[in-house]
């Protein structure tokens, strides 16, 4: 569910009424699915907008801009994963290789739903070069770092209780996303058992590097 508060105002900064909620809502789910198609159509808000049948203007209302739109998609999905609320994150028990394994089984599954090919989506189109990214999307920039935050925190959080060497578990914080999300390009090229085995591959050398 979206949070309260910013997504309750339009890019204007003026209170949205009911039917301006629920257009919001409903451009943020047609933005997503757009992007979790990743038909090859270049990023586009004009794209958004017709596939929700608003115009242009309502869009840039309650958005403001490209950049404003898929910000709030990203908040959008932060909120839905729960990663951004650490109270209700579980307790974890279990040994080192279990809690890891769960994380990482964790991320791969939300690399395979249309949420987490919506984010995949969106990284790749937009600009590699950092310079270029932060002058063109300040907003989208700074909510794919807090994305990307949240559930390095959740990784963290599960390793919170164990006596381990916090330098390590940095590295490993920082190795976790961009391994998972090599092993996932190739999800469509190797076969599921070559799939597993890399998953658990990387779940045993994480462990040995923890332990």
């Amino acid at each position: 569910m979206t949070a309260a508060g910013p997504t309750m105002q339009s890019a204007a900064g003026t209170r949205l009424n009911k039917k301006g909620r629920e257009t919001r809502q409903r451009l943020l789910d047609v933005a997503i699915t757009c992007l979790a198609e990743g038909s090859g159509e270049p990023l586009s808000a004009n794209r958004v907008a017709r596939a929700a049948g608003v115009s242009w203007g309502t869009l840039q209302h309650q958005f403001g801009d490209l950049d404003g739109l898929w910000a709030a998609v990203l908040i959008e999905l932060t909120d839905r994963s729960g990663a951004s609320s650490p109270e209700t994150w579980p307790r974890f028990s279990g040994s080192i290789q279990e809690r890891v394994g769960e994380m990482v089984n964790a991320i791969w599954t939300i690399l395979g739903a249309p949420e987490g090919r919506a984010v995949e989506t969106l990284r790749a189109g937009l600009p590699t070069e950092q310079t270029e990214r932060l002058a063109q999307f300040p907003q989208t920039s700074a909510a794919m770092a807090a994305y990307e935050d949240a559930w390095l925190r959740a990784f963290e959080h599960s390793l919170a209780d164990l006596p381990l060497d916090p330098q390590k578990v940095h590295r490993i914080r920082c190795l976790i996303p961009p391994a998972i999300r090599g092993i996932n390009n190739e999800r469509r090229l190797t076969s599921a058992a070559d799939v597993a085995s890399a998953l658990r591959g990387l779940i045993d050398a994480t462990t040995a590097y923890l332990e």
